[in-house]
């Protein structure tokens, strides 16, 4: 599961669109994916977070959320 689709579920419940949010810099994008890391963390403790390697234009590579 991409773990953009977990931040983005998060930021909706506190009332804000991820849609809405710049993808670059991403500042604000980058604050629900720490959210949802640590809900990985605490809610998931099976799980782990993996990431893709950022791209050649410096934005972040996407991160999936894999189950062991």
């Amino acid at each position: 599961m991409p773990l953009d689709l977990l931040a983005s579920d998060l930021a909706a419940d506190a009332g804000q669109v991820w849609k809405d949010m710049a993808e670059y810099p991403g500042y604000k994008r980058t604050i629900w994916r720490d959210q949802a890391k640590g809900h990985v963390r605490k809610h998931m403790p099976d799980a782990r977070v993996e990431c893709l390697p950022p791209g050649w234009d410096g934005k972040d590579g996407i991160c999936f959320i894999r189950r062991k």
